[in-house]
């Protein structure tokens, strides 16, 4: 079988029906791409802060592969972009956890509008924008994980297009509309 995105949804589906051998073989045939949303998520976290984390791509590499074996019964994986939006929600969510318990100052998040800075600090900040962005999940999941690819990993449009397998302008729509929502949420909590 091939490494192409119709392959990998097949497997996806296999493994959703309970073949573990098909799931090994998607984490196999995707490890390579699994690694780099965890090396992008460890230099975001690492730019944020003042130290570096002690946590390696190939720890968040397993976490997200033992988080998306919980997951496998309930989600209904449509494609490889499905699963990597997926990821890059866990990863954030692993992260943020780990942030509550061991806070790093100078936490920012790119482009945020004028102002909402200006009562909170910015892990309070922070901590809204994950309380949000687990409330867009539940409505618009695509459009969260994208957010998060851009915004908390740094990926860039091209790359989020090419990872989660949609056309450019979709991407930036999910983008534009994700970032509206998010900034209009966090400046009226700010009001």
């Amino acid at each position: 079988m091939s490494d192409n995105a119709g392959d990998i949804t097949i497997l996806l589906r296999r493994w959703h029906a309970g073949d573990h051998q098909a799931g090994e073989e998607i984490f196999r045939r995707l490890e390579k791409d699994l690694k780099k949303i965890a090396d992008r998520c460890l230099a975001q976290e690492n730019r944020k802060g003042k130290h570096k984390h002690a946590l390696q791509r190939t720890d968040l590499f397993i976490e997200n592969y033992l988080r998306l074996a919980k997951q496998n019964k309930v989600v209904d994986w449509r494609d490889r972009g499905h699963l990597f939006a997926i990821s890059t929600i866990n990863l954030r969510r692993f992260l943020i956890d780990r942030a509550r318990i061991w806070p790093k100052p100078d936490v920012s998040i790119d482009d945020l509008p004028e102002g909402v800075l200006a009562k909170r600090d910015s892990m309070e900040v922070r901590m809204d924008a994950d309380r949000l962005l687990n409330e867009l999940e539940k409505t618009k999941p695509m459009t969260c994980a994208i957010l998060v690819a851009r915004v908390y990993m740094g990926y860039e449009v091209s790359e989020i297009a090419r990872i989660f397998s949609l056309p450019l302008r979709t991407v930036e729509r999910h983008l534009h509309n994700g970032r509206k929502w998010l900034f209009e949420k966090l400046k009226r909590k700010q009001d």
